[in-house]
């Protein structure tokens, strides 16, 4: 049980990780051009803080960019208690 507690969180941690990443380089060569793309990867940790800024540019309230925050908190829940001996 604990096998697919552990593949399932770190599908949804990685995932939601991996698709907030792509969310970032997509918004950063939009606002930016190439330059958006290349600071995008070397700043990636402004992927942290990413719905934020989206938010403050934009204007518009990100629902997609939390709620995908809220399920990698959850996938990494599940994989924090899986691990757990």
């Amino acid at each position: 049980m604990r096998k697919i507690g552990k593949f399932i969180g770190g599908l949804l941690l990685y995932g939601t990780g991996f698709l907030m990443f792509v969310f970032w380089i997509t918004a950063m060569s939009k606002w930016l051009g190439t330059l958006g793309t290349i600071l995008a990867i070397v700043v990636a940790p402004g992927l942290v803080v990413f719905p934020v800024v989206y938010w403050i540019v934009e204007g518009v309230f990100p629902t997609l960019y939390f709620a995908l925050w809220g399920i990698g908190i959850v996938g990494f829940i599940i994989m924090g208690i899986s691990l757990k001996d």
